[in-house]
């Protein structure tokens, strides 16, 4: 079971769980790219959503997809739709409250590849409310060995 630490510019830090079994190779390309780190924003569309920027030259699957999102989950965006030589806009979204994955243009299906543990719950909906008041902060996810 592979597990990360996602760490805020505030302090806290918070764990979570890949979901290997659901979203496979989400999960190894991601895995693959720790660590990383990228500025967190309140997401204007999905409500009680932060996300984050996510670069990398691997694109997954679409995997255990879908626009339900729970409290806790992590998931992967990308622009599906996107054709030609610009590369795909990537983010990674962390939700803190049951959402709808969603833009300007409708629904948004997302590959849900990890969960944040059930105890650090309180934490979440902490961080969640300081960004969407005070705006964007850095963000770290890394390995948890």
């Amino acid at each position: 079971m592979k597990r990360i630490r996602i760490r805020f510019e505030g302090g806290e830090e918070l764990y979570a769980t890949l979901i290997e079994n659901s979203a496979p190779q989400t999960c190894k390309i991601i895995w693959e790219s720790l660590p990383f780190q990228s500025v967190v924003t309140q997401s204007r569309w999905s409500g009680r959503e932060v996300n984050l920027k996510y670069d990398n030259n691997d694109y997954p699957i679409r995997e255990n997809q879908t626009i339900y999102t729970g409290k806790g989950e992590l998931c992967y965006w990308r622009d599906w739709n996107s054709e030609g030589d610009i590369p795909p806009s990537q983010a990674i979204a962390i939700y803190y409250g049951a959402e709808l994955a969603r833009s300007n243009r409708g629904n948004e299906p997302v590959n849900v590849f990890a969960q944040i543990d059930f105890k650090y719950f309180n934490i979440l909906d902490e961080i969640g409310e300081r960004i969407w008041l005070k705006g964007a902060e850095d963000i770290y996810f890394e390995r948890l060995d």
